[in-house]
């Protein structure tokens, strides 16, 4: 066993932005905020960590997790070499991949590192550095969204509000009830939910906002993937021939 890190990382680019989906999973004995050191090639891009975890196997912890999402591993092939393996992964759907991870480490009692700590104590980054990294990385742990309902267009919210307002939309168009007939995700008694908020987490009460949210006539269920989340409003529109709602993943 050898103690260290395992460390999710992602690409992004000297704007702010993320490239695609791709994540590291990734060991070290010793780990900075920006890892230079994977970028030897000085492209403009850095290597940003966005979850760290102390392990006393760091081997055993970083190969469980690329177990984990094998199906979402990258693998390089050239004409004169194929399926070379990577460390990194196409993830989807950032959400989802986040909490499967949450999962994982509760069950293995693994202790996360305070990024933001890391990140004021790391004496290479200047103060407005240390500002736009902080943001960077909570950025990073979820997918952004925007949603254009006719021509207003709504950035900069969480996921649970855009879809809220989206769903709000669509449900005083077309009428609560049509629609809690068609999709799960919305019903008349915030009660309907008490099983699925069961499963999800049995503290929570059935009224907790974070979860369940009320529409005024109906209430909608929130603890979903981004992906699900544009799955059911794209099925809407379709469905209700809805031609003013975008709910777009950017």
């Amino acid at each position: 066993m050898e103690k260290g890190f395992v460390y999710i990382a992602r690409i992004i680019d000297h704007g702010g932005k993320f490239v695609n989906g791709y994540h590291k999973i990734g060991l070290s004995k010793q780990y900075k905020v920006r890892e230079t050191q994977l970028n030897s090639t000085h492209l403009p891009f850095d290597v940003l960590m966005v979850r760290v975890f102390e392990s006393e196997n760091m081997k055993q912890l970083e190969g469980l997790l690329h177990v984990c999402f094998e199906d979402n591993r990258v693998v390089k092939e050239y004409y004169y070499r194929k399926n070379i393996t990577t460390e990194w992964f196409d993830v989807t759907d950032i959400d989802i991949f986040n909490e499967r991870i949450d999962k994982f480490i509760n069950l293995l009692n693994v202790k996360e590192i305070d990024i933001s700590d890391s990140i004021d104590k790391d004496g290479s980054l200047s103060e407005d550095e240390k500002i736009i990294a902080k943001e960077n990385v909570v950025n990073a742990r979820t997918s952004k969204v925007k949603l254009t309902i006719g021509d207003k267009v709504y950035e900069g919210e969480t996921q649970k509000s855009l879809m809220t307002k989206a769903y709000k939309y669509i449900c005083d168009l077309v009428g609560h009830t049509k629609v809690a007939s068609v999709d799960r995700m919305v019903a008349l008694d915030a009660n309907d939910f008490r099983k699925l908020l069961d499963n999800y987490s049995p503290e929570k009460t059935v009224f907790d906002n974070n979860i369940i949210f009320d529409l005024g006539g109906s209430f909608l269920w929130t603890a979903t993937g981004v992906q699900t989340k544009k799955k059911h409003i794209d099925k809407l529109c379709k469905q209700f021939n809805i031609t003013d709602v975008k709910f777009e993943i950017i």
